[in-house]
């Protein structure tokens, strides 16, 4: 079973986007779910895909056999970053968790974004 790269980045995207306006309001269970969620893979998802794990790279698809250790290393990465983030908020005494979801959600976007760019086809010439 192959994964399309593109899906797991658009669910990664749209799962940060979500994460910006429900880390200020918002049902407390909808917030838990999106920004949780978030806060665990986020980040890490958008660097595992930048960095492409798999047999090839010029495929669009993630070998079934890096999915365990891309999954493990997204984890490991989104959990070292919002540990980092909320550590560098408490030593500069400005402690809003918001503000911290929405830089870890723009680094997100900004790592996808990267990623993209690289991996789109090349526009066909004009004639």
């Amino acid at each position: 079973m192959a994964i399309e790269r593109a899906h797991v980045g658009y669910a990664t995207a749209a799962v940060a986007v979500a994460a910006i306006p429900l880390s200020f309001v918002g049902p407390e269970a909808l917030r838990l779910a999106v920004v949780g969620l978030f806060l665990l893979a986020g980040p890490g998802t958008a660097l595992v895909l930048l960095i492409r794990f798999g047999p090839d790279s010029s495929s669009s698809t993630v070998a079934a056999g890096a999915i365990p250790l891309a999954t493990a290393l997204a984890v490991a990465v989104s959990l070292t970053l919002s540990t980092l983030v909320a550590t560098a908020m408490i030593y500069a005494r400005l402690w809003a968790p918001p503000a911290g979801v929405c830089l870890l959600a723009l680094v997100t976007l900004g790592l996808l974004a990267v990623d993209y760019r690289r991996t789109r086809p090349a526009p066909a010439e004009a004639r």
